[in-house]
């Protein structure tokens, strides 16, 4: 098996990693409303790599410690291992924040090997994904509705990566979410995923929560 698909759900150490990293000068960066999934996604994943440089926006960081864009906080992740096995994490955000938050993500690779570069996924491989994400209890994505999170873009700049034979990540395709603030209190996002299609020859399997206090904006 190829070991070079990247799943969201397990990507907790890249964003750590990223948190010690300085943000750079401030570039174009939008509120929520102004900037599309695929655009999210894209800042996402520069920042989870540790290229903020060429990201194209001024990250930040709120009295919660959690790095931002404008007022749009870029969710942690749970440390999950992809087998099935349970994975939380507890978040703070203050109220006015809203926050993006990558489900399920595959990512494409170039090679130094000679190894063609990975070609885009089939469509269907999203449309077939068994998956669950609830706010409180109350669904807000699933199967008959999946797509409407669907993003989809090359990385311009591909990020390289120092792990031959992979040689830069070049594109990305996931489902995701970006929301707007939530009320002050406690609140629980829950995701369970699968995708149906192997995908770079692996099925994977998530059950993460996030467990989340708002707290008021003074």
């Amino acid at each position: 098996m190829r070991c070079k698909t990247i799943i969201v759900a397990i990507s907790a150490v890249l964003l750590a990693l990223a948190l010690f990293l300085s943000p750079p000068s401030p570039s174009y960066a939008a509120a929520a409303s102004d900037t599309s999934l695929a655009a999210w996604d894209a800042i996402y994943w520069y920042w989870a790599f540790g290229d903020q440089d060429i990201a194209g926006v001024a990250f930040g960081a709120d009295v919660r410690g959690n790095t931002t864009v404008g007022d749009v906080v870029l969710m942690p992740l749970p440390n999950a291992p992809g087998d099935g096995t349970p994975g939380s994490i507890d978040v703070t955000l203050d109220s006015g924040e809203s926050f993006f938050l990558p489900l399920w993500t595959q990512l494409g690779t170039s090679y130094t090997d000679g190894t063609p570069p990975d070609e885009f996924l089939s469509l269907k491989v999203f449309k077939t994904l068994e998956i669950s994400f609830k706010i409180d209890g109350v669904p807000v994505i699933d199967n008959g509705n999946v797509l409407d999170y669907y993003a989809k873009n090359a990385f311009d700049p591909e990020i390289p990566i120092d792990f031959p034979p992979y040689d830069a990540v070049i594109w990305f395709q996931g489902i995701n979410i970006l929301h707007a603030p939530l009320s002050a209190g406690k609140h629980t996002l829950t995701l369970d995923v699968k995708n149906a299609i192997p995908v770079f020859g692996g099925v994977a399997e998530y059950h993460n929560t996030w467990n989340l206090k708002v707290v008021k904006a003074r």
